[in-house]
């Protein structure tokens, strides 16, 4: 992941023929590499995941959540319940003291509403460019510190 609060969103590869729904579909697809560079992390850590649960207001869109599934190239399930931080916080605080036994009780207490499985074709598409994003990512980390410093004075 880009741990830096000094990064900027940018936009690469643009031609004349882009027009501003190109634009907006990047900017969503930008912020799914960014979880999905956050579930590589991860990976390195738990190793891979079982289940992905998209929840808060992302997971409202159709469109994100199929774009979850096909840069993650896993299936994306959404709870009835969108906005689901508190009860993750609460049942966590039940788990820390003791109340309950495993973290399980959640996949009882929240139903799938939505599922969404990965489009092979734009998981071969995506495939392609995750390291390009990757790179550039890392590439421009010197540049996030001058344009930041840049708009920090004169902005």
């Amino acid at each position: 992941p880009l741990w830096n609060a000094n990064a900027r969103g940018s936009f690469f590869g643009l031609g004349l023929h882009h027009k501003k729904e190109h634009l907006i579909r990047a900017v969503l697809e930008g912020v799914i590499y960014n979880l999905y560079t956050v579930l590589l992390a991860l990976k390195e850590l738990i190793g891979e995941p079982k289940k992905i649960q998209a929840t808060g207001g992302f997971a409202r869109s159709e469109l994100w959540r199929q774009m979850m599934a096909d840069i993650f190239h896993q299936d994306v399930y959404v709870p009835e319940s969108f906005e689901s931080s508190c009860l993750g916080a609460a049942i966590l605080g039940l788990y820390s003291l003791g109340e309950i036994d495993t973290l399980h009780v959640v996949s009882e207490m929240v139903g799938a509403d939505f599922h969404h499985e990965p489009n092979m074709e734009s998981v071969e598409k995506y495939k392609d460019l995750t390291p390009i994003y990757i790179r550039l990512s890392r590439q421009l980390e010197e540049e996030y510190e001058s344009i930041a410093a840049y708009q920090k004075k004169w902005v």
